[in-house]
């Protein structure tokens, strides 16, 4: 039970999930994205999805550099996100299920496993942000 609120499990679980976000939208290319994900994209939007892809690298490696000793203020940073990203799909998920979002099957499997991924890490980076500040102040003021 301690490695489930372990701030060092969780910065390695978020580079993980986050590093394989990042390949995805990487490696893709732009003429299986329709076929893939249903999404019919313009050049721009191919352009943001590499973009979108950068960013999730960015917070995968800063995930993993971090991790042998994780700041808790980035870890509520990351339990932020990924809360935030779990309601930003619900929301679009309901907002635009009769335009046909995320109606392809790998579309429809990724958000199927996304939002209980993203929001079961988030509510543990949280956990473990409360938890790490509990042990900080129980601290005596010689062992900190």
């Amino acid at each position: 039970m301690k490695t489930l609120f372990s701030l060092h499990a969780l910065f390695v679980a978020t580079a993980v999930l986050e590093a394989f976000y990042t390949v995805a939208a990487l490696l893709t290319p732009p003429d299986l994205v329709y076929p893939l994900f249903g999404w019919s994209m313009t050049a721009d939007g191919h352009w943001a999805l590499k973009l979108l892809g950068v960013a999730l690298g960015a917070q995968a490696l800063t995930a993993w550099v971090l991790r042998r000793d994780p700041p808790v203020a980035v870890a509520y940073c990351l339990a932020t996100y990924q809360i935030g990203a779990t309601v930003v799909d619900i929301v679009l998920w309901q907002m635009l299920a009769d335009q046909g979002i995320f109606a392809a099957p790998t579309a429809r499997a990724m958000i199927l496993a996304a939002i209980p991924t993203h929001f079961v890490l988030g509510v543990l980076l949280c956990a473990a942000v409360v938890r790490a500040g509990h042990q900080t102040r129980a601290a005596p003021s010689h062992a900190r």
